[in-house]
């Protein structure tokens, strides 16, 4: 409920108009299911802007030739599809469904762009729980637990940083569907999950 889907929606878009065709992103769920959800708040974002959905291909264009793809990887061995691939964004939606980080690392590697694009990045968002949690936990919120802290990848150099979404950031949300923490308190049985809703 803190908006992170249409923060990575908003997160690629922004990026269109400065670099063009250059500018090529991948967004990823876990299952197609879960993908159907994305597309379905992207087709109601996007439109606005110019770009065009294709069905068959699942992908945005935009008039100046940026893309973006939505996508799923199911097991760690799908990740390897995108072998020779090259993004100048990548995106993970609920990344704590993924019970290893071996795509995540993996697609970390077409992190690249022979346009010289200067601020290729990766976004990923997730709720606490699910398969992957620990892992997630470990990498991105156990560096700087309280977040808005930088912190560099010893092996790739690169910056992360851990930003904390609550139920109570979505003001729409809540002003819309005031019992929707209500819900989410009925299926929190943990002290993770409560922390989040509280928070």
């Amino acid at each position: 409920g803190g908006g992170k889907s249409d923060f990575l929606l908003g997160d690629f878009i922004q990026d269109v108009p400065t670099y063009a065709s250059a500018w090529t992103g991948i967004l990823f769920r876990r299952t197609y299911n879960e993908l159907e959800e994305l597309v379905r708040r992207s087709r109601e974002i996007y439109p606005a802007s110019g770009a065009v959905w294709h069905e068959q291909s699942k992908t945005w264009t935009w008039p100046n030739g940026a893309m973006l793809r939505m996508r799923y990887i199911e097991r760690d061995a799908d990740a390897t599809r995108y072998q020779g691939h090259q993004y100048t964004w990548i995106g993970w939606d609920e990344l704590t469904q993924w019970p290893s980080d071996y795509g995540y690392r993996f697609l970390r590697g077409r992190l690249r762009s022979a346009a010289s694009v200067p601020t290729k990045r990766i976004r990923a968002a997730a709720n606490p729980g699910g398969v992957g949690h620990h892992w997630v936990k470990a990498y991105f919120v156990d560096p700087a637990p309280g977040g808005f802290v930088p912190v560099e990848d010893s092996t790739t150099k690169m910056r992360r940083m851990f930003i904390p979404a609550r139920l109570r950031d979505n003001r729409i949300l809540l002003g819309s569907d005031p019992g929707y923490g209500d819900r989410l308190r009925g299926l929190a049985s943990d002290a993770m999950v409560r922390a989040w809703l509280e928070g």
